[in-house]
């Protein structure tokens, strides 16, 4: 047996008797003088080797990949966030934290122009050229563009003159082009409308009761919908093909894709979707469910373009394709626009009717068909609108490389060649950081084009309460970048909102901004406490009591819960912490009297939890 005294130290200067780590009875009434307690058991230690300090808070990596990126920075200082082009558009909430977000997307925008890489800049205004009817429908042939308010059809082909077609009756439901003649449904009968600023009726058989709905012209047949009645129009005669077996249903759609046709509607909060097949003889018949939906989700519309389809829907919009059985396979719902009523298409966009314009007005949205955020879900943004009016736009196309919207019972506005919007801003949605820790910004910095004479650009960067962390303007000409330093406060997450102003005749445009924050880290503290683990250990400075322990069952239990990863107590006199064993190591000092293992001093690394 050994017997061990254990003095206690002050610096450098050994004091016979002193105190230690004595009087620690909260946690343990049964502790021993001059010890620790960890998980349960007391130890003395050698205050000589004892440490206590801070873990560092962040590690070094190594780039091995040789491409650039932000690894290659110090982790030490502040952490950046780039963005340098907002092309993939809107949607996205929340970035980092969510394993599809891309840096290239953001939360919402409005008056502001995404879809080049690298900038974004403010959007062409729009102007009112002519007041319009109720029940608008709109079509563009590339020679004219069409529109109709129920009661007359009207055509322009320069978006500035307007002449009513002349020949129609009944009341006007729907509008279709083959791409040169414009066909119109009416409660009497299927119209073209060709050069001449006068309509025709396409067949000598009369309308069904109640009159046509929809009209299409798709693969070179002419298709009507009136009421859950579906028909091919042809000059002398009107074939069915189809009767809904309920009476409530409605024909809303025709489209085809390739050689196939869909045709679709809704009763209720139903909708269903077909495809058409021919007879041996060539008649359409009904043939298989080409999609099924969501119960409550009602087909609006559907253009087909490009070999794919965009559904609009009483929830929004939905990007399809044609699966290798002929059946149609959609993506997720765009749901930003609401009820989406017409879509109209050119080059790689397509542009649909949003319903309640996101900061009021009246508007409509942009696709891009060649970017998607995820399989069938292709980025979008708000796109042209107007403060002029608040509805929801009913009609859109695009006529002469220019956007053309309706606002029911209120305007017809086209996009302007010349002209741009005064205002508008982008807000990045929450900058995470990749952690839910909080940060400390430190500052922002935007780089844009060199201002004109009325351009101003402003920065505001609020946290997930909206208070302002740091915000500034740049609007002296010439500039080109703009630095703001933060206030002190502490953040979970930071969103940057990016508002551009001109003068109406040009654009700033911004090219990137750089948002600099450092995330506060949990703490981590860190104890070497050396553990003197022998037979028989006298605490007290040969007065105290007799501490007994057998080293090779006390270094077993400390290798467990290292093992275990446990979270255990250790207590200091009266001060007590939450701690796991990280590593040990065992020094011996001499062999037991028996023989069997040794008399030893067992230094832990504990962290705390």
């Amino acid at each position: 047996m050994v017997s061990i005294t254990i003095p206690f130290f002050y610096g450098n200067e050994i004091i016979p008797g002193g105190g230690g780590f004595f009087g620690g009875s909260v946690a343990d009434p049964r502790r021993l003088p001059l010890t620790v307690s960890l998980a349960g058991q007391q130890y003395p230690i050698d205050l000589r080797e004892y440490r206590h300090n801070g873990v560092a808070r962040f590690r070094q990596g190594v780039v091995t990949s040789g491409e650039p990126n932000d690894q290659l920075l110090s982790s030490e200082g502040a952490w950046w966030r780039y963005r340098f082009s907002w092309h993939l558009g809107a949607g996205q909430e929340i970035d980092e934290l969510d394993p599809e977000s891309d840096s290239a997307r953001f939360f919402e925008s409005r008056g502001i122009d995404v879809w080049d890489k690298y900038k974004m800049c403010l959007l062409p205004k729009v102007n009112n050229v002519r007041s319009i009817g109720a029940s608008t429908k709109m079509v563009s042939t590339g020679t004219f563009l069409y529109y109709s308010d129920g009661s007359n059809l009207y055509r322009s082909s320069d978006l500035v003159t307007w002449a009513t077609v002349t020949g129609l009756t009944g009341t006007i439901r729907d509008l279709s082009t083959d791409g040169s003649s414009c066909y119109v449904a009416t409660t009497t009968n299927v119209f073209a409308v060709g050069t001449a600023l006068s309509a025709a009726a396409v067949t000598s058989a009369a309308a069904p009761a109640g009159g046509y709905d929809t009209v299409a012209f798709v693969s070179n047949r002419l298709l009507a919908g009136a009421s859950n009645e579906f028909y091919e129009i042809k000059t002398g005669t009107k074939d069915l093909v189809y009767t809904h077996f309920q009476d409530a249903f409605r024909w809303s759609v025709i489209f085809g894709v390739g050689s196939r046709i869909y045709v679709g509607g809704f009763a209720g909060n139903r909708s269903e979707l077909y495809s058409l097949t021919t007879t041996d003889v060539g008649d359409l018949v009904r043939s298989a469910e080409a999609a099924s939906f969501f119960s409550g989700e009602l087909l609006q519309t559907a253009l087909s373009y490009g070999g794919s389809v965009l559904l609009g829907t009483s929830e929004g919009l939905r990007f399809a394709t044609l699966a290798g059985d002929g059946n149609l396979q959609y993506g997720p719902l765009i749901e930003a626009p609401g009820e989406v009523v017409d879509i109209a298409a050119q080059g790689r966009f397509a542009w649909f009717t949003w319903k309640s314009f996101p900061g009021g007005g009246s508007g409509v949205g942009r696709i891009a068909l060649d970017q998607f955020v995820k399989a069938l879900a292709p980025a979008y943004a708000t796109d042209v609108y107007t403060e002029a009016t608040s509805g929801g736009a009913v009609g859109v196309a695009r006529f002469n490389n220019r956007t053309v919207f309706a606002v029911e019972s209120m305007a017809l506005y086209v996009e302007s060649l010349t002209e741009f919007l005064t205002e508008g801003s982008l807000s990045s949605g929450d900058i995470t950081f990749g952690t839910v820790e909080p940060k400390s910004v430190s500052g922002i910095r935007v780089t844009h084009s060199k201002l004109e004479e009325g351009e101003s650009v402003r920065v505001d960067v609020v946290d997930g309460n909206l208070n302002a962390l740091a915000g500034g303007t740049s609007n002296v000409s010439n500039t080109v970048r703009l630095d703001i330093d933060a206030t002190d406060d502490t953040a979970d997450r930071a969103t940057v909102t990016i508002e551009l102003r001109g003068d109406g005749t040009s654009t700033p445009c911004v090219n990137e901004w750089r948002l600099r924050a450092y995330p506060v880290a949990p703490g981590i503290e860190e104890w070497l406490v050396p553990l003197i683990i022998h037979s028989r250990v006298t605490v007290g400075d040969g007065q105290g009591e007799d501490l007994s322990l057998d080293p090779w069952t006390a270094t077993k239990r400390i290798r467990d819960l290292w093992q275990q990863s446990k979270v255990v107590r250790y207590i200091e006199g009266d001060h007590a912490f939450n701690v796991r064993i990280d590593n040990f190591q065992i020094d011996a000092a001499e062999w037991r009297d028996g023989s069997d293992w040794f008399e030893v001093t067992c230094t832990v690394r504990l962290l705390s939890v």
